[in-house]
């Protein structure tokens, strides 16, 4: 079960559309990383509160229990090589962006 939480948390986390936790782990304040795993928590919309009917002290409970699953994630070599591929898109679309209105210009 808690393998199963820590995947989803770690699968929303590492949604394309959001951005902001595309940061080196070594930059990441643990105590925030906490506050978003347990607003995921919460998320009665597209997070995995939809699925608990729990206490607030105890959301934060299960929060301290699966970060030191998380932080190992964000610290593993998989994850810094996804990153890295990221990385290189978004290099590659800006690239394509600003020659598209280079083309458009000229």
């Amino acid at each position: 079960m808690i393998n199963g939480m820590i995947n989803k948390i770690i699968d929303i986390l590492k949604n394309k559309n959001a951005t902001w936790f595309y940061v080196e782990l070594p930059t990441i304040d643990k105590e925030a990383l906490r506050k978003k795993i347990i607003a995921i928590l919460k998320d009665t919309q597209g997070g995995i509160g939809k699925e608990l009917d729990i206490p607030d002290d105890e959301i934060e409970a299960i929060a301290d229990v699966l970060l030191p699953g998380v932080i190992k994630f964000f610290s593993s070599d998989e994850w810094r090589a996804e990153l890295e591929a990221w990385r290189k898109e978004q290099e590659l679309l800006a690239q394509n962006k600003i020659q598209a209105a280079e083309n458009k210009v000229s």
